[in-house]
């Protein structure tokens, strides 16, 4: 019972947490008890819708720099801009003389770097960027209230300031590798692949031109992380549609939480595999691309497992080179090229219309013959052979 409560209503915690803490070590004792609880109440309340869509705002200006550049550090360093509300409430509560101006960085600096941590632990695999993002608000809240209430703490700060200079110069050298790279070596690319379109066959083109890529490894998700526990933990139902899996929402669900950053309808594993080799042979790309299938290693340990078994089979000497569009799932994928270390990454920033949610909302002419051929058998609800001689079964989620 109260597992599933703390699932439900997680994301209220926090957000409830980064009002009260600060509230009930700053509240002017002059208020009274009825007065002071009356307020908290109150604060409360506002704090539990008010702190989520902060933390929303927060993260849609970051995914739209994103989109628009295709570079990790200019969001990031204006990301920092959005702790210092936070800290100056915190701060005018408790005094306006509590800490110095250069306390005042100080703290900021840390809070950003507390949800520079929880995103990067998100983009691991740990939790979601938004329900980390509200734990690291509270947590910043801690951190910030216990400094200033008691000045010597203030240099608890210093780590998670020191986290953020990291993050920040992790961002920096990643930029750097997409601009300054060998032209020689292999690339990866990953994604949902959900369906593959033209857009992705640009972007392989593109790369393997460009960048004098000999091979280029191709990898799809199979059941995200996240679908997977939410599943477990019944916030989740799933249904079929159209040889798709379909996700919903159920009671149990935290309202605040990105269940579908990259939508609620997907091919399954084998299906997406079966895509993505045909639209390889349709491009003529079957010499240059080779789509990996290691759902095993991909269940333990996500991109980052599949990522190093590649690294594993080539020359120790070998550039890679990570393609990746700016949207938000292309950004995960260049998060997680960051996080492995030594890989130049290939950004692309999106201006097409093409968009894989269209595709499987009807949209046609946006991939390839055999994609396009696929997709109007199964709106038809008819079966399909695959050139491999895979057969698509429509309405049947067993389809071996």
């Amino acid at each position: 019972m109260i597992k599933t409560l703390l699932t439900m209503h997680r994301s209220r915690i926090y957000a409830g947490l980064t009002f009260a803490i600060p509230f009930l070590a700053f509240a002017p004792q002059s208020l009274g008890v009825v007065t002071t609880l009356l307020m908290g109440a109150i604060g409360i309340a506002l704090a539990l819708h008010a702190v989520p869509v902060y933390i929303k705002w927060i993260l849609a200006f970051e995914d739209r720099i994103n989109l628009k550049l295709g570079l990790l550090t200019p969001a990031r360093f204006l990301r920092t801009l959005w702790h210092v509300p936070l800290v100056l409430l915190i701060n005018a509560g408790a005094g306006a003389d509590a800490v110095s101006a250069g306390g005042i960085l100080l703290l900021v600096l840390a809070s950003s770097g507390l949800q520079a941590l929880a995103i990067a632990a998100a983009y691991k695999g740990w939790g979601d960027r938004v329900g980390n993002s509200l734990m690291a608000f509270a947590g910043a809240s801690v951190l910030v209230t216990l400094a200033l209430a008691f000045q010597p703490l203030l240099y608890l700060g210093l780590l998670p300031a020191l986290l953020l200079c990291g993050y920040l110069g992790l961002g920096i050298l990643s930029d750097f590798r997409s601009v300054f790279y060998p032209k020689s070596g292999v690339g990866v690319f990953f994604g949902s692949f959900n369906p593959i379109h033209k857009t992705h066959i640009k972007l392989l083109q593109q790369a393997i031109q460009q960048r004098g890529l000999s091979k280029v490894y191709l990898h799809p998700t199979t059941v995200p992380k996240l679908h997977r526990v939410a599943l477990e933990q019944g916030e989740l139902s799933m249904a079929e549609e159209g040889g798709m899996r379909v996700y919903s929402k159920t009671a149990l669900a935290d309202p605040y939480k990105n269940y579908f950053p990259t939508g609620r309808k997907f091919y399954e594993y084998e299906v997406r595999q079966q895509l993505l080799q045909a639209a390889i042979r349709d491009a003529g790309l079957q010499d240059k691309v080779e789509v990996l299938d290691w759902p095993g290693i991909y269940d333990q340990g996500g991109f980052f497992a599949v990522l190093d078994r590649i690294k594993a089979g080539q020359p120790p000497d070998t550039p890679f080179h990570g393609i990746h569009g700016s949207d938000v799932g292309g950004i995960w994928v260049r998060n997680i090229f960051e996080l492995s270390g030594g890989i130049h990454p290939y950004p692309v920033v999106r201006s097409d219309c093409i968009s894989a949610t269209a595709i499987r909302e009807g949209a046609v002419g946006y991939t390839t013959p055999t994609i396009e051929a696929f997709l109007a058998a199964t709106r038809a609800g008819q079966d399909f052979m695959f050139p491999t001689g895979y057969l698509f079964k429509n309405n049947s989620i067993n389809r071996r």
